[in-house]
């Protein structure tokens, strides 16, 4: 009789990262779900909040260089538990702002460094440590959590909000999210399989990437960064987050324009989210079967079509919904693909890294969308430009992805 192999602890690590992943964005989200109520309750426009959301992602997009080096270097676990600490008492600074400069600081800064360690990159590159052969899966399911998170919790705060004051909800869910992920830092993150004696995917040996190579390929950040198929990468991530941030910070306020009760508009993010989360997963598993190349730039095409809809002009709240909708489901196809891929081509050992370096393009960029989406709105009382500018993003981005081509020589650093 044959001994009932254990559960690779891989798949443990992937739940853990799954509930971090969960979490951790929330203190960014927080202030789209919370803007109707904060501008009522201080006067503030939406350009003066949506400078603070752009300078979120800006400053996310820095620190993220530090959480990625950080992950390669000290280790995941570290990370997380440094970026929980720091997110206690992110939450519990925002309950108290009383003037932009605060808000600029306390969510534009200090929040935007929390993130950094436990949102995405983090996330994402230590699950590919993992993972080789379902890395596309796994990449999927872990990019899926954040998008699980906002929407689940977007209602409750927007009716908890409603009911106790978006500072009160601020600060008792921001101790309650933040104490949670530096436990499971804690008790279930791990930063590699080889530091507890196992391999990638639960297997007896560490496989390369191409099997055609005797050792798994290792390429170096200097080395990998000027290669052509990074730089397109870097251009086609960057690019795309314009409407995706754009949408992503205006979708809440935009429900309320449209007729939508305060208490209730988190249903708008609800629609962008959850569609995204359970498209992460179909996308993983899409790239691992069909090829990561192949699945990004078809489902980013259909993002630009969905923004053409939205450029015609959304009149209603089923408009909005269906928008979100579409952008959540064919953003999430292809979001997830880009750690498999640059561990595809140029290793595991870095990944980290060098996704941070993709991120600070995305954050830097496309963090500009929030801020854009504000401007013009004021100025023409719609988002219908906004739609069309993200579509000209999605374009780019789409052309970037066709020329990205496999990388043929087999050096290793």
């Amino acid at each position: 009789m044959s001994k009932k192999q254990p559960v690779f602890y891989g798949w443990w690590l992937v739940l853990g990262l799954f509930l971090i992943g969960t979490l951790g964005p929330l203190a960014r989200h927080s202030m789209t779900v919370f803007l109707p109520f904060i501008t009522s309750d201080t006067g503030w426009s939406r350009s003066t909040i949506g400078f603070a959301q752009s300078l979120a992602i800006w400053l996310y997009a820095i620190f993220v260089l530090l959480s990625g080096a950080m992950v390669d270097r000290i280790g995941s676990r570290k990370t997380f538990l440094i970026g929980g600490a720091i997110s206690l008492g992110g939450w519990i600074l925002l309950s108290t702002v009383k003037s932009p400069w605060q808000l600029y600081l306390y969510y534009g800064v200090i929040l935007a460094l929390a993130v950094s360690m436990t949102h995405y990159v983090p996330v994402v590159a230590t699950s590919r440590k993992w993972f080789v052969r379902r890395a596309g899966l796994v990449a999927g399911i872990t990019a899926s959590a954040w998008a699980v998170g906002t929407s689940i919790f977007s209602p409750v705060m927007t009716q908890l909000a409603a009911a106790y004051g978006w500072r009160y909800t601020s600060l008792v869910l921001g101790i309650c999210f933040s104490v949670i992920i530096i436990l499971l830092a804690f008790l279930v993150i791990r930063d590699t399989p080889e530091s507890l004696g196992l391999h990638p995917d639960g297997g007896t040996s560490a496989l390369p990437v191409d099997s055609s190579a005797s050792i798994e390929i290792s390429w170096s950040v200097k080395r990998a960064v000027k290669t052509s198929q990074f730089c397109l990468l870097f251009l086609a991530y960057s690019v795309y987050n314009i409407g995706v941030a754009g949408l992503g910070a205006h979708v809440v306020v935009w429900g309320t324009d449209l007729g939508s009760p305060e208490a209730t508009a988190g249903v708008f993010s609800t629609a962008f989210a959850a569609s995204w989360a359970s498209s992460c997963v179909v996308g993983g598993w899409l790239g691992d079967r069909y090829g990561k190349k192949r699945v990004m730039p078809i489902a980013l095409t259909v993002s630009a079509v969905a923004m053409l809809y939205g450029w015609l002009g959304v009149h209603t709240q089923q408009g909005l919904i269906a928008l979100a909708i579409a952008i959540g489901l064919s953003s999430g196809l292809q979001v997830p693909l880009y750690v498999p891929l640059l561990g595809d081509l140029f290793g595991r050992a870095n990944v980290g890294s060098l996704f941070a370096i993709l991120t600070f393009g995305y954050g830097l960029i496309g963090g500009c969308g929030p801020f854009i989406w504000a401007r013009l709105y004021e100025t023409t009382g719609s988002y219908n430009i906004a739609c069309l500018i993200s579509v000209v993003c999605y374009a780019i981005a789409v052309v970037a992805l066709l020329f990205v081509r496999p990388i043929r020589a087999k050096q290793s650093d």
